[in-house]
């Protein structure tokens, strides 16, 4: 694709019984609501990558660079892949918006190369927590602000539902709390499942503020692990352990584009109770890599039976492991 000034492409938007609009100049970006739309965008930023040192990810208009910044040469390298960008802006007449772009700066040094970075001459803010696909990430990986914002969500649309769905049915009820909050506290939990007490516990008082609404039972001396049996509804945390493992069985499988090269190495020796699948737990220095997903779910992994790792589909692996 060329640049629109010099070579404007066209595109005919699809209408009924075969018959389509006349053509039309595209000079940027593409028509929204188009069918194709999604894919001629990634088509139109899809070069944007191959031009940079740092690192991509990109997520439909949602872009990220980072880069392990050492010293004052790694600085200058991710300073000049943000020059990069505000050339690669230039030719394809888009725009980045420096008001909402920002720092993170992720790291446990109480050393480190500090460096102020411009875009289109505005100093880019330093932050302390930054969200990016529907995840508050922290300048300390730590996920209690993430869980604060989801549980207050869900707690909310708990609260809308409680105001404006006033029946008895439980089945209707336990519906739109499946449907509508517990998604909120389950989303890419994979990532940010946390393991502390306070944690677990402020994400399970969103179920069981939920079963008490779902069997429409707000006493204080009524039990809601009674409620939460009636239901078979099972603990959140067993839920996002069997979310890590599916996801690690995923990856195993190579079902997912996640590579076990690097990250997952067999282990050195074998024991009696070590099944053919079993991985090297890897030794970490501090709890937020401990408890990160690699090498957690390792160790849940290693003490599956042989016989449930060996399953050859990943429903049947779901099924079995929801059973344990």
């Amino acid at each position: 694709m060329q640049h629109a000034e010099k070579n404007p492409f066209y595109i005919h938007y699809n209408m009924l019984d075969g018959v389509s609009s006349e053509a039309v100049s595209v000079d940027s970006g593409v028509p929204q609501g188009s069918v194709l739309e999604p894919r001629l965008f990634l088509f139109y930023i899809n070069d944007l990558q191959s031009r940079l040192t740092s690192k991509v990810r990109l997520f439909a208009d949602d872009t990220i660079i980072y880069l392990t910044i050492a010293n004052e040469d790694d600085a200058s390298t991710l300073q000049e892949d943000l020059n990069k960008l505000g050339q690669w802006e230039n030719e394809w007449c888009m725009k980045f918006h420096p008001d909402k772009c920002n720092v993170l700066r992720v790291t446990n040094k109480t050393k480190k190369t500090e460096a102020n970075y411009h875009l289109h001459g505005h100093t880019l803010e330093l932050v302390t927590s930054a969200k990016y696909l529907g995840l508050t990430i922290t300048n300390k990986l730590q996920w209690d602000q993430h869980i604060n914002n989801i549980t207050a969500k869900a707690n909310k649309t708990l609260g809308f539902l409680r105001r404006n769905l006033k029946i008895p049915s439980i089945r209707i009820k336990e519906q739109a709390y499946q449907t509508l909050v517990r998604p909120l506290v389950e989303y890419a939990s994979t990532v940010w499942n946390p393991y502390t007490k306070t944690e677990i516990n402020k994400i399970e008082a969103v179920q069981r503020r939920a079963a008490r609404y779902v069997v429409s039972n707000q006493r204080n001396r009524s039990s809601v692990s009674n409620m939460l049996q009636r239901l078979k509804w099972r603990p959140l945390a067993n839920r996002r352990k069997d979310a890590r493992l599916m996801m690690m069985y995923k990856i195993d499988r190579e079902l997912v584009s996640i590579t076990k090269e690097n990250r997952l190495i067999p282990p050195c020796r074998r024991s009696r109770n070590t099944h053919n699948r079993a991985f090297q737990i890897e030794s970490c220095r501090i709890d937020t890599r401990k408890m990160s997903f690699f090498p957690r779910t390792v160790r849940d992994w290693n003490l599956l039976p042989p016989d449930i790792v060996e399953l050859d589909t990943p429903e049947a692996f779901k099924a079995r492991i929801v059973s344990l």
